[in-house]
């Protein structure tokens, strides 16, 4: 498949489409692909028409009346709403192909895990806090999304599964702020039982991804967390994606945690989990 050349400098949105009138009122946002759209669900729709217009009339727009050119590079959160019908978010590339989307998301991990390298060389271990887990998620998404490092503003509801993690009257923030009071304050966790650390890593992660704090990449992230953790204390790291072979397991044992409060099952899919990695680590080192 060829590989989608990026618009980095002009990241250029597109324009939005209207079509119909009063309530039958449609909202496209179009692609960087021709004659594909992202769509406005009609529940979550927050431009006002005031707020439309006033973004129409900073450029001349298109000669159809359906039209309405949209000055992207003021980007504005409220956009936020803005995916496909299967789920992708508005991106730098108006990307609508999941595969890209994937293989850039890839590169993301590893941009990030990079950063966890860089960390791990300092000669104190560098503490988890607010700040390091925006730049982190920076490092992961700051080349695919606009909304890169920054916190949610959206109700998110994933795949076919029950769990909603509605957006709180005040924002995330103050969640993460607890959470870096209750949990990352305890960091750095060294210790020579391993069970220590992996007891740390499952509260860690269930408490991060009970906030989804992000719009998109809150599972890559608590793994990511999980690994700067493991390779402080001389372990190996997960692989992000291995949850996907242990799916079910995963969601049961997160939500074990969520509602619970039970760290337990999570702590010893993460056991497994690195016994995987040095399993792997020793037969490619013979």
């Amino acid at each position: 498949m060829k590989r989608i050349v990026w618009r980095w400098e002009e990241q250029d949105f597109g324009f939005r489409f209207r079509s119909g009138k009063a309530k039958q009122t449609h909202e496209l946002y179009q692609a960087g692909v021709a004659g594909a759209f992202y769509v406005v669900p009609k529940g979550q729709r927050k431009l006002s028409k005031a707020k439309a217009d006033e973004l129409a009339a900073r450029v001349v727009p298109p000669s159809s009346v359906q039209v309405v050119a949209i000055p992207w590079r003021n980007y504005d959160r409220d956009w936020d709403w803005i995916e496909t019908d299967d789920g992708i978010c508005l991106n730098y590339a108006g990307c609508l192909d999941k595969e890209e989307i994937d293989r850039r998301e890839d590169e993301g991990v590893a941009r990030a895990m990079e950063l966890v390298a860089d960390l791990l060389e300092r000669p104190e271990p560098a503490p988890i806090d607010i700040e390091l887990v925006r730049r982190l998620h920076r490092a992961l998404m700051g080349e695919i999304y606009p909304f890169a490092g920054e916190w949610r503003v959206v109700a998110l509801h994933k795949g076919d599964g029950p769990t909603k993690w509605p957006l709180p009257p005040l924002g995330i923030g103050p969640l993460m702020e607890g959470l870096e009071h209750q949990v990352f304050s305890r960091f750095p966790v060294i210790s020579e039982d391993d069970q220590v650390v992996i007891d740390y890593i499952s509260e860690l992660m269930i408490e991060f991804l009970t906030i989804h704090p992000f719009r998109e990449g809150n599972g890559r992230m608590a793994f990511i967390l999980a690994n700067l953790v493991l390779m402080q204390n001389g372990l190996l790291p997960l692989d992000v994606y291995e949850r996907r072979r242990d799916q079910e397991r995963y969601y049961t044992a997160c939500e074990a945690g969520r509602i619970h409060k039970d760290y337990a099952p999570l702590a010893e899919l993460v056991a497994e989990w690195e016994d995987l990695a040095i399993e792997k680590w020793e037969a490619a080192h013979d």
